[in-house]
């Protein structure tokens, strides 16, 4: 009968020698990341839409900030005219409001009894009631103008890292935050900012939205201060979602891969993204690989002083490697040793049967 004592009796020789070598070069096994810093990082997209959810709850667009625009359609009253064909005041005549329902032309242009074409285009309906005021103060005595935006045609497009990209049509007053809701919101692979462009007066115009900013500060956003985030869209407008840059992750981690860089990460949180260090195999010496003028410049990190306190835990940039290596006695302890015992007691078993 074979003795299976004899091989188990192998298999700890086997450790106790791959032990002893690991501890001669000094490589003693590194402490394992906290549980803590190996959960994986909330998504950045997460935190965006629910920044923007919030804002869009809080916030509303003022009518009066509507710019019209092309095919718009108008509902014009003029008060204080005459019964008088002729619109010539008169004292002893009833006093009757006239409504006229008209369509904006492509070119931004209105056509109007007496007045002929005006160009309304970017105007408010505050600013066409003003507008036409003044001009029927001409024929008619201390005019009254309400104009009423009946049929919203005003479109505006969205295009990157949105869930929806496309053309919008705008029923009404809308804000940035309200089209990108509309789109449905940012997906993982979009960057930390939202560019607005906008054909102004002097020609093309660009305003940028820190999403970074609106998904850490939105409840510290208000009416007063919110600036650019609320601001109504004009028709035209283009809004842009970059996609993020992106940081790559080899080695011994759990999901080695390529990640988008959506928001701020610092070491230990690109790692947890990558599913975190492979606690049986990585090596506490971690490389950072990053473009410079003259190329990939390397930058060498110590893990264990990292989860430890001891050491700044540095944020990545765009492009930048992050190179976990094996560590050489944990994989001959975990991979090697482990299979010499799996081996040795399956023979034992079938030895002893």
């Amino acid at each position: 009968m074979i003795d299976h004592l004899y091989y188990k009796r192998i298999a700890l020789f086997l450790l106790t020698v791959t032990v002893a070598g690991a501890c001669a070069t000094g490589t003693a096994p590194e402490a394992t990341v906290s549980s803590a810093r190996a959960k994986a990082v909330q998504s950045s997209a997460s935190e965006i839409n629910r920044a923007l959810a919030t804002l869009a709850r809080d916030s509303s667009a003022v009518s009066g900030d509507y710019r019209i625009g092309p095919e718009d359609l108008l509902q014009i009253t003029l008060y204080n005219v005459t019964g008088d064909t002729s619109l010539t005041p008169s004292s002893d005549a009833r006093l009757t409001p006239r409504t006229t329902v008209v369509r904006v032309s492509q070119r931004g242009l209105l056509s109007l009894p007496l007045l002929g074409e005006i160009n309304v285009s970017g105007m408010t309906a505050s600013e066409l009631e003003t507008t036409l005021q003044k001009k029927y103060d001409k024929y008619i005595y201390q005019p009254q103008v309400g104009v009423l935006v009946t049929e919203y045609k005003q479109r505006v497009s969205v295009i990157g890292a949105v869930v929806k990209t496309g053309v919008i049509e705008l029923t009404g007053p809308k804000t940035v935050i309200d089209i990108l809701a509309m789109a449905g919101g940012v997906t993982e692979k979009a960057g930390n900012q939202v560019h607005i462009y906008r054909q102004g007066p002097n020609g093309r115009e660009s305003q940028v939205i820190d999403l970074l900013v609106l998904a850490s500060n939105a409840s510290l956003i208000t009416a007063d201060n919110a600036g650019v985030i609320t601001m109504p869209v004009q028709a035209g407008d283009v809004i842009n979602v970059p996609l993020a840059g992106m940081f790559f992750v080899d080695g011994a981690v759990k999901a080695p891969g390529s990640y988008p860089l959506g928001r701020r990460y610092s070491l230990s949180q690109a790692l947890a993204t990558a599913g975190g260090v492979d606690r049986d195999l990585y090596s506490s010496d971690v490389t950072i690989l990053r473009r410079g003028t003259s190329g990939a410049e390397p930058i060498n990190i110590d893990l264990n002083k990292v989860v430890a306190g001891s050491s700044s835990d540095p944020q990545i940039e765009a492009d930048d490697v992050i190179l976990v290596p094996i560590h050489t006695g944990k994989y001959v302890y975990f991979k090697v040793v482990g299979q010499i015992l799996g081996w040795a007691t399956s023979i034992a078993g079938t030895a002893g049967s």
